[in-house]
C-alpha cells in the first residue's frame, strides 16, 4: 500500500460518474461534501438525495424518526430511509439511472447505515438499478471482534451475519452483501486511495457519524461503550466531549474497579484513567460522577467488544442492583444481534471463556467470506 494520508476518491467519483449520462440518486450526508460536489458537477442529473438515521443535515438524535423533505437551496427530494420507510419505494426510484452511495461508517453492525445501504442495494436490484459506492475509511480497520449474528434476532440494528466488529469499510460491506444474498446488482466500487486496514491513525477531517459520535476517538471506543445504550444507571457522556470514551456513575467504585479491570483490559488493547466529569444530559445531568476514562493502547490487537463483556461483568460484581435498575436486557440483545451477553449476566455455569472462543470460532467462518478490497491480513 502506497504511503501518504488516506483519501476519499472524488476524482474517481467524477470520472466514472462521467462516463454516462444518468440521472443520479445520492445517499449520503450533508458533512460528507458529496452532494455538494455532484450538485456542480451533474447539476441537471442529480435528481434525489436519500437520508439515513440522523437526517440528511446529520442533525437529528439517535432513534428519532426523520420525515422526507425537500432541500431549501436545490429544489431537490430528501427521501428519509429512516422513517415511514426504511427502504426506498418505487416511486422514490422512477426516473434514476444509478444511485450513489457515500456513507460513512465505523466497522460495527450496529450502526444502522448498515441496514440502510442494504436495503438500499436491495431496491436497486429489485429495480434493475446500478449503483456506485464511494469508499471511506472505517476506524481501526483491522479489528474483528464480537458474536456473528444469532438466528432470531436478526433487526435493523443486526442485519447481516457478521461480527459485531466486521472489519470492512462501506465498499466492502456492499460486496459482501450482494455475494451473501446474490443479489443481481450492477456494482461500481471508488476505492479510497492510500489506505490499507491497519491504518491505524486518526485522519484529517473526520466526518461525524452522528450528533454522538464526533470524533475519531469516540468511534474507536463505540464498541466498547455502546452496552451503555441498555443501562441507564452507567452513563457513557453521549451528550458530552468525552462521549463513548468515558463510563460513569455517582456510586462507581473508581478506584476498585480500575483494580478488577487492570489486567484483563490490557489484554484487550486499552488503557484506563480516573475521569471525574459532569455529563450534560442523561440520567445524570448535572451530576458529578466518577468515571473512568479509555484508551487504545495497542491497535493491533484491540478487542473492544470483549473489553466491554469485561467492563460489565465487573461493574455488576460491585454494584450489581444499582446497575440493573431500569435496564433493558431486550435492547442488549437487539445490540449484540445475540443474546450471549445476557446470557453472562444471568450468571450460572456459564464461562467468560466458552463465549469468547464461540466468537472466535464464528469470526474463523466470517474470514472465508470476509471482502477486502485494500489486501491485508487481520
Amino acid at each position: 500500500m502506497g504511503g501518504g494520508v488516506a483519501m476519499v476518491n472524488y476524482k474517481g467519483l467524477i470520472s466514472t460518474l462521467n462516463k454516462s449520462d444518468e440521472n443520479l440518486g445520492l445517499l449520503s450526508m450533508q458533512a460528507t461534501g458529496t452532494a455538494a460536489i455532484l450538485m456542480k458537477e451533474f447539476p441537471d442529473r442529480l435528481k434525489a438525495l436519500f437520508s439515513a438515521e440522523h437526517g440528511f443535515f446529520g442533525t437529528v438524535p439517535s432513534g428519532e424518526i426523520t420525515q422526507s423533505a425537500w432541500h431549501p437551496f436545490w429544489n431537490l427530494p430528501i427521501h428519509s430511509l429512516y422513517g415511514d420507510f426504511q427502504k426506498p419505494t418505487d416511486s422514490m426510484l422512477e426516473g434514476l439511472g444509478r444511485i450513489v452511495i457515500d456513507l460513512c461508517d465505523i466497522g460495527v453492525r450496529c450502526c444502522t447505515y448498515l441496514a440502510t445501504m442494504k436495503n438500499m442495494l436491495e431496491s436497486c436490484a429489485s429495480a434493475g438499478i446500478p449503483v456506485t459506492i464511494l469508499d471511506r475509511e472505517i476506524p481501526m480497520g483491522n479489528v474483528l471482534d464480537g458474536p456473528m449474528l444469532k438466528r432470531g434476532y436478526e433487526s435493523f440494528v443486526a442485519p447481516v451475519n457478521v461480527p459485531f466488529c466486521h472489519s470492512m469499510t462501506p465498499a466492502e460491506c456492499a460486496l459482501w452483501i450482494r455475494n451473501a444474498e446474490s443479489l443481481d446488482l450492477d456494482l461500481t466500487i471508488v476505492k479510497l486511495r492510500n489506505w490499507s486496514h491497519f491504518s491505524h491513525d486518526p485522519w484529517p477531517n473526520f466526518v461525524p457519524l452522528s450528533p454522538d459520535i464526533r470524533t475519531w476517538d469516540s468511534a474507536t471506543c463505540y464498541p466498547m461503550t455502546v452496552f451503555t445504550e441498555a443501562f441507564p444507571a452507567i452513563d457513557s457522556d453521549r451528550d458530552g466531549p468525552m462521549a463513548f470514551r468515558v463510563i460513569g456513575a455517582p456510586w462507581l467504585d473508581m478506584p476498585g474497579l480500575i483494580d478488577d479491570l487492570r489486567g484483563p483490559l490490557e489484554t484487550c488493547g486499552i488503557e484506563m484513567r480516573p475521569y471525574r466529569y459532569s455529563p450534560k444530559g442523561g440520567h445524570y445531568a448535572g451530576f458529578n460522577l466518577n468515571g473512568i476514562l479509555f484508551s487504545i493502547s495497542r491497535p493491533i490487537g484491540y478487542y473492544p467488544v470483549t473489553a466491554g463483556v469485561l467492563i460489565l461483568t465487573a461493574i455488576i460484581q460491585r454494584h450489581g442492583a444499582k446497575v440493573l435498575a431500569g435496564s433493558n436486557p431486550g435492547l442488549l440483545d437487539n445490540i449484540f444481534g445475540s443474546s450471549d451477553v445476557t446470557d453472562i449476566l444471568k450468571g450460572g455455569d456459564i464461562d467468560l471463556g466458552d463465549i469468547f472462543q464461540s466468537w472466535i470460532d464464528g469470526q474463523d467462518e466470517y474470514l472465508k467470506t470476509k471482502v477486502d478490497l485494500y489486501v491485508s491480513d487481520i
